[in-house]
């Protein structure tokens, strides 16, 4: 089978992502000031001060640990992938159709993995390139060639 065809994208995280990570951010900082206020046994105003500050800083958190909206540059050469110009591997953890959320290993800068989330519109043909290489089988190193075997001739 024949490796999937050279791709060079430019893609952007998807803004339902890092919006996403805003919000589950808020929510555990929420969770953790109303654990606490109800463990201290505050007053009113008091849980409703930590309440209304542990919120916001949990959402900033949130939008932190998203990652910047930064534009990722991805390549397929046929071989390799390549990631904003560094070599690295490049899997996909869920598929959900227009979103597509993957993970990044850089294997010779040796920096932790990162969490790609993009999304495409509908039918978009970058979306379509991306799931061809991401999908297609590894390329072989030596390509087995094909074994042709020569008809037996009956002696005359």
């Amino acid at each position: 089978m024949r490796p999937a065809p050279p791709l060079d994208l430019r893609c952007r995280p998807s803004r339902a992502w890092r919006v996403g990570w805003a919000v589950i951010g808020g929510m555990a900082g929420l969770a953790v000031a109303g654990w606490l206020a109800g463990h201290l046994e505050w007053a009113f105003p008091a849980a409703g001060l930590a309440l209304a500050v542990a919120a916001p800083c949990g959402a900033v958190l949130g939008r932190l640990a998203a990652g910047s909206g930064a534009a990722v540059h991805l390549s397929w050469d046929g071989q390799r992938w390549r990631i904003d110009g560094a070599p690295g591997d490049l899997r996909v953890r869920l598929d959900l159709g227009r979103w597509l959320i993957l993970l990044r290993h850089r294997a010779a800068a040796g920096r932790a993995a990162r969490w790609l989330a993009l999304s495409f519109p509908r039918g978009a043909d970058e979306m379509r390139s991306l799931r061809t290489a991401l999908y297609s089988p590894p390329p072989e190193d030596t390509p087995e060639q094909p074994h042709v075997r020569v008809p037996d001739r009956a002696k005359d």
